[in-house]
């Protein structure tokens, strides 16, 4: 049988009013689709519904991802955002290591993220924090220098 006939013998097995979805439902009832399925639905002599019901939500669930900046649909590298988490990242590993760096890097990325949440950009927060974070070690590093410059 071939793949036409296969797909036309499964179409005239739902009924007159079936929608998308209850096709996909018998094709996966009838294995054509394995897509989402583990190795033991597999290897099942037949799915339930619960079954199908079961492939249906994890492939929905799996698609369904959270807006972030994988999503690169909506995140758009290369904006005040995406400036600002570079610079701060940079800040933080160098403030204990070459402060010099972490000095021009920290307001690099705070002023970015400003710009950013200026301009409403998606996780604009992000420089700001890692800005705020890598001051810590600066600061650290600038009083224990100015309590041995006094002491």
């Amino acid at each position: 049988m071939s793949i036409k006939e296969d797909a036309h013998a499964l179409v005239d097995q739902l009924p007159n009013d079936a929608d998308w979805d209850d096709l996909v439902k018998l094709l996966y009832k009838k294995k054509r689709i394995t897509l989402g399925m583990t190795a033991l639905e597999v290897a099942q002599p037949e799915l339930t519904d619960s079954d199908i019901n079961s492939i249906l939500g994890r492939i929905e669930s799996s698609s369904s991802e959270p807006t972030d900046m994988r999503n690169t649909r909506t995140y758009q590298p290369g904006n005040a955002s995406t400036l600002g988490m570079v610079a701060g990242v940079i800040a933080i590993l160098f403030s204990f290591v070459f402060p010099p760096i972490a000095w021009i890097a920290a307001p690099v990325a705070f002023i970015s993220g400003v710009i950013g949440l200026k301009n409403k950009e998606e996780k604009a927060w992000v420089p700001i924090l890692l800005s705020l974070v890598s001051a810590i070690p600066m600061m650290t590093i600038l009083l224990i220098g100015d309590a041995g410059l006094a002491g």
